[in-house]
């Protein structure tokens, strides 16, 4: 044990190990620093996304970065505020901004289940999208608040984007009462995930500034929901800068900035005073707003007037959203118009499947007979369509050799798949339904 012990401490001493501080090192001298003439000679660094100044002249204000923005002064304090106007005959990709004034926010009222949604118009709404110091937490700050809104103007009727900019953390209460003020001739708002993010991080700061707001009391149409609803089958991601890309034929500029970057391109700026990279913070946000603008149209033009020209994908997402909804003569007609269209097989089935359902519901049970043979003749795998057949002629039409022979089609198909390996309780139910079919066919 003693030898263990000696050659642990000799170790330590090689180390540099000693105890007490008697027989430290003393430290090493610092060099003072250089002459402040002499050259210095600065590391090589790897190149990095912001671009920080070498000498002073470098910074630029927001107000020449940003030709038009301007501080507004308020009884809270000032505020930098940003206004891009556009007429409604402005293309945003593939759609006009004017496009949206043809329909109603009431197209999507019993779809979100508000009912108020019916009783304005989108002019009486405001478009709203924060850029934020982080994703959640006590601390998160919206340092950007953009909000957008028709408003009529000189040369007709415009849409506005107007931006609220935070310089630092101590102009937030003027910000948040000139958004207040704003809010105040609104009725209504309009977001992309807004529900979820916006709305409760503005609340939560109005709150700790002690001043009022019936944010959350509001109208509300939150785009991300319906937008998953309709194009997540057919498009998969429904984030807004990729349903510009697939949906919108947007495409954005190398100006843009990745949304997670914005927060410490912040950050840096109230750190170093330049503004320089904010600029495109500026134009993500701006384009956020358009861009909710354009989406809005989609969805309320495919809500309220489903046509054979659109995707039957989109189509048959529409139907089943309307069939959840019990909205069952507006579901038929959309699944109908997409089984019209070229559906990959897997949602071909899905589509005659709903709409059968919906027709048994209704009563119709005769009339979804030749949708659930449908199935059952191009189907490989799935035996929902034979187990429905089975139960139309044994309950329905006490054809009981239809419901033995679609009966056992569904075993066979079963046996076929190799799904009889494990237990399947789909194959105890067909089997013992099998039995009593023949049981019942022998009595009669």
């Amino acid at each position: 044990m003693a030898d263990k012990k000696d050659e642990l401490k000799a170790k330590l001493r090689r180390l540099g190990v000693v105890k007490g501080a008697r027989d430290l090192k003393p430290a090493r001298e610092l060099k003072p620093a250089p002459p402040a003439d002499e050259e210095l000679v600065r590391p090589f660094s790897p190149p990095h996304p912001l671009r920080y100044p070498d000498v002073e002249e470098d910074f630029q204000p927001l107000e020449t970065l940003l030709p038009g923005g301007q501080l507004v002064e308020t009884a809270e304090g000032s505020c930098f505020v940003l206004d891009h106007v556009y007429a409604l005959e402005h293309q945003h990709g593939n759609d006009r901004l004017a496009d949206l004034l043809t329909f109603s926010p009431a197209a999507a009222a019993p779809f979100v289940q508000d009912a108020r949604l019916a009783q304005h118009d989108f002019r009486d709404f405001l478009f709203l999208d924060t850029e934020t110091t982080g994703l959640a937490g006590a601390g998160t700050l919206a340092f950007m608040v953009g909000v957008g809104f028709f408003e009529p103007g000189s040369q007709g009727e415009c849409f506005v984007v107007r931006q609220y900019f935070l310089r630092d953390h101590g102009d937030e209460p003027a910000l948040l009462l000139l958004l207040d003020e704003l809010l105040a001739g609104k009725a209504g708002l309009v977001t992309f995930n807004g529900r979820s993010f916006d709305i409760p991080l503005l609340e939560g700061r109005f709150l700790m500034n002690r001043m009022p707001t019936d944010l959350r009391e509001r109208p509300h149409l939150d785009l991300l929901h319906p937008a998953r609803r309709l194009w997540r089958h057919r498009l998969g991601s429904c984030a807004l800068g990729s349903l510009e890309g697939s949906l919108l034929g947007l495409r954005r500029s190398q100006d843009d900035v990745p949304g997670w970057l914005i927060p410490s391109l912040y950050n840096n700026y109230l750190r170093s005073g330049d503004a320089r990279e904010l600029v495109r913070v500026f134009y993500h946000n701006q384009i956020d707003m358009v861009s909710m603008v354009t989406l809005a149209a989609r969805v309320t033009r495919l809500l309220s007037q489903p046509d054979p020209a659109d995707h039957p994908i989109d189509l048959y997402s529409l139907g089943k959203w309307q069939a959840d909804l019990g909205f069952s003569d507006a579901a038929e007609q959309t699944l109908r118009l997409a089984a019209q269209g070229d559906l990959p097989l897997e949602l071909y089935h899905q589509n005659l499947y709903q709409l059968g359902l919906l027709l048994k519901r209704n009563g119709r049970a005769a009339e979804a007979l030749p949708l659930w043979q449908q199935i059952a003749a191009t189907t490989f795998e799935d035996v929902t369509a034979h187990l429905e057949l089975a139960k139309y002629y044994e309950w329905q039409t006490q054809e009981l050799p239809q419901a033995i022979f679609w009966t056992e089609q569904a075993l066979n198909l079963l046996a076929s798949g190799g799904q009889r390996r494990t237990y399947n309780p789909v194959h105890d139910e067909l089997a013992h339904r099998l039995a009593r079919l023949q049981r019942k066919l022998a009595e009669a």
